[in-house]
């Protein structure tokens, strides 16, 4: 090799560092991730379904952190988004509400509409607030919708298509009014 030509191994071995940090950063999320699984359990969520849903946001998650850019941007404020209907079920006990079988639809569909309205406010703020582009708020819905599932599934399909539809009733007239 001569003077001033990269070394190769030297080169191979920067970037494995780099890849490592990367990944150890992103992997950071983990321990939220498993709070917010948690949680869903503490609220009574069936094991199966909430393990399989947390995995599915931990492998988004770190994914996207890993990857970086606009939607490696979008993980925490998907996860403070998702937060608001994943702690519906929790509101939902501290009033004393029972929720068993079909009596989960007379609270627990209108507390996951309400917790995905607040997620789309919160995800069309942080959108206007930033600029961001497309894979922001992709990545950000994504996040917020497998967080927010892992308790509103509380209230069965209904409850987790009624926070998405939430997201969406509550954050296009935010994003809207801030694009303007």
């Amino acid at each position: 090799m001569a003077a001033g030509e990269p070394d190769p191994r030297l080169e191979a071995r920067a970037r494995r560092a780099y890849e490592l940090g990367r990944l150890r950063a992103a992997l950071r999320l983990a321990p939220l991730v498993l709070a917010a699984a948690g949680a869903a359990i503490v609220c009574g969520r069936p094991l199966p379904m909430t393990c399989a849903l947390a995995v599915a946001l931990l492998l988004l998650s770190v994914g996207l952190a890993y990857a970086g850019g606009s939607a490696g941007r979008a993980v925490y404020p998907g996860l403070l988004a998702g937060a608001a209907p994943l702690a519906a079920p929790l509101l939902m006990a501290t009033v004393g509400h029972a929720c068993f079988g079909p009596a989960c639809a007379s609270l627990g569909l209108p507390a996951c509409i309400l917790g995905g309205s607040l997620a789309g406010v919160v995800i069309a703020r942080t959108t206007a607030r930033r600029d961001a582009d497309l894979p922001f708020v992709l990545g950000a819905l994504a996040v917020a919708a497998l967080t927010g599932a892992l308790g509103c599934t509380i209230a069965g399909a209904a409850g987790v298509l009624g926070m998405l539809a939430g997201v969406v009733v509550g954050g296009a007239p935010v994003l809207a009014a801030a694009r303007r």
